[in-house]
C-alpha cells in the first residue's frame, strides 16, 4: 500500500516554449472498419464466459488477446486472439478481487491488466493468469479521481481530482449551467504532482433546487497520457495541449473538425431515440415524455456540440479523439499524431461504441442481430468519407 502523498505543483511554462501545429484536413485518406471482424465474442445462449450483461470496457493486449470487464456479472474475462475464453476474474463485494464498479486501464507498466473500481475509487493489478498481485485502496492515498485515471509507461497514474468549488453548486439558479474548474496531476511513488490547475471540467446544470447533473451533451476536459506526457483539451473547440512531465506546455495541436453547430435534425434524431425507450410505450409514457421528459431535455440541450468525448493514446504517442456521439448517426474518430499533425479520419457505422483502438484496428461494443451484446476487433480500411 502507498503511504499519504505528498502533494507538490510545477511552474507553468513561457508561451514561447510552445510550438503551434495546425491541420486544415488530414494528411493520409479517411479510414473505415473492415466488412467482417477479426474475431466477435458474445452470443444469446451457450457458455455464461462467453455471455454478457454490461460491456463496461474491453483493451487489446500486446499478444493480440483482449481482456473484457463485464459490469453486470462484476468480473473480468480474457479471451485468446481467436475469441477462446481462457479464464475469468472476479465477483461482486469489497475484498480483494471483488468489485463493485468495473473499468480498465491501458498501458499501464507492472502487470499484464489493471483495473479501477469506480465505486470503491481502488486499483487492482491481475497477472496473465487472473489472479491478484496488487491492490491500491486510491482514496485513502490522497488520490480522488473523478472519472477514469490513466496510466503511464514508467508508472504514473494520471488523475483529474474532484474540484475544490462544489461547495459552489449550492449557490446556482436552477437552469444555470456551469463547468467545473479541475486540474490535472499525477501520482507517483509517495507524492502527487500538479501539472496543471483552473481547467474548465464537467459542464453541469442545475436541473431542481435539488438534482444538479452532467449538462445533457455537454463539455468535458478530456486527456491521454503518452511517453513525454498528457495531451488534454476542453472540447470546446478541436483544439489539444501536450504539457511534458514539468508541466511545461511544449505543443498545441489545432485542427479543422466538422461543424459543432446542433441541427434540427439532430435534435429530432435525439427526440425520436429518447420516445422510443421501452418506459415511453404505453399511453400514459408517451404522455409523461411529451409533457415532462421531452421539455426539459430540449431546454437544456446546448446550440454547439463538444468537439470531442473520449482519447485513446498510441504506444508511439499518437492519439484518438472520439467526436460527440450524436453529432453523427455513426461514430466519428480523429487521429493525431505524437507531434499533433491530424493524420486520419475514421467513420464508424451507428451502433459501435469504441472500446480500445491502436493505428489499425478497434476494439468496438455492438449489439447482434438479437440485441446481445458482443464484443468485437476490426481492422481499418482506406475508405470514402
Amino acid at each position: 500500500m502507498l503511504a499519504t502523498l505528498a502533494l507538490t505543483a510545477v511552474a507553468a511554462a513561457p508561451i514561447g516554449a510552445q510550438e503551434v501545429v495546425e491541420s486544415a484536413a488530414p494528411r493520409d485518406l479517411d479510414l473505415t472498419i473492415a466488412d467482417q471482424p477479426l474475431v466477435r465474442i458474445g452470443m444469446l445462449d451457450g457458455p455464461l464466459e462467453y455471455i454478457f450483461g454490461d460491456v463496461a470496457g474491453a483493451v487489446r493486449l500486446d499478444d493480440g488477446s483482449i481482456v473484457v470487464a463485464d459490469e453486470q456479472s462484476h468480473n473480468v474475462r480474457r479471451y485468446e486472439a481467436n475469441g477462446r475464453h481462457l479464464w475469468t476474474s472476479g465477483r461482486e463485494g469489497d475484498g480483494p478481487g471483488e468489485y463493485r464498479g468495473l473499468r480498465l486501464l491501458r498501458n499501464c507498466p507492472g502487470a499484464a491488466i489493471t483495473v479501477f473500481d469506480w465505486v470503491q475509487d481502488r486499483i487492482t493489478e491481475l497477472d496473465a493468469e487472473g489472479n491478484v498481485v496488487d491492490t491500491r485502496q486510491l482514496n485513502s492515498t490522497g488520490v480522488n479521481p473523478y472519472g477514469e485515471p490513466a496510466c503511464s509507461v514508467d508508472g504514473r497514474l494520471v488523475f483529474t481530482p474532484w474540484p475544490d468549488d462544489r461547495r459552489s453548486i449550492l449557490e446556482r439558479t436552477v437552469g444555470e449551467q456551469w463547468r467545473w474548474q479541475v486540474s490535472l496531476r499525477y501520482a507517483l511513488d509517495d507524492s502527487v504532482t500538479t501539472l496543471r490547475s483552473g481547467i474548465p471540467g464537467t459542464e453541469r446544470t442545475r436541473i431542481s433546487m435539488g438534482t444538479v447533473r452532467p449538462s445533457y451533451w455537454g463539455r468535458d476536459m478530456v486527456f491521454a497520457t503518452v511517453t513525454t506526457g498528457v495531451w488534454f483539451g476542453t472540447s470546446d473547440d478541436y483544439r489539444l495541449e501536450h504539457v511534458d512531465w514539468t508541466g511545461r506546455v511544449t505543443r498545441i495541436a489545432r485542427w479543422a473538425g466538422p461543424d459543432l453547430a446542433v441541427t434540427d435534425e439532430q435534435v429530432q434524431r435525439y427526440r425520436d431515440y429518447l420516445s422510443g425507450l421501452d418506459r415511453y410505450s404505453d399511453r400514459e409514457g408517451r404522455r409523461h415524455f411529451e409533457r415532462e421528459v421531452w421539455p426539459e431535455r430540449r431546454a437544456y440541450l446546448p446550440e454547439r456540440f463538444p468537439a470531442y468525448e473520449a482519447a485513446f493514446a498510441l504506444p508511439e504517442g499518437g492519439v484518438w479523439l472520439r467526436t460527440h456521439g450524436w453529432r453523427a448517426p455513426g461514430e466519428e474518430l480523429h487521429l493525431l499524431d505524437r507531434d499533433g499533425t491530424w493524420m486520419r479520419r475514421l467513420m464508424m457505422p451507428a451502433g459501435s461504441v469504441i472500446l480500445d483502438a491502436g493505428p489499425d484496428w478497434v476494439l468496438v461494443r455492438q449489439r447482434n442481430e438479437f440485441d446481445v451484446p458482443t464484443v468485437a476487433l476490426y481492422g481499418l480500411v482506406e475508405g470514402p468519407h
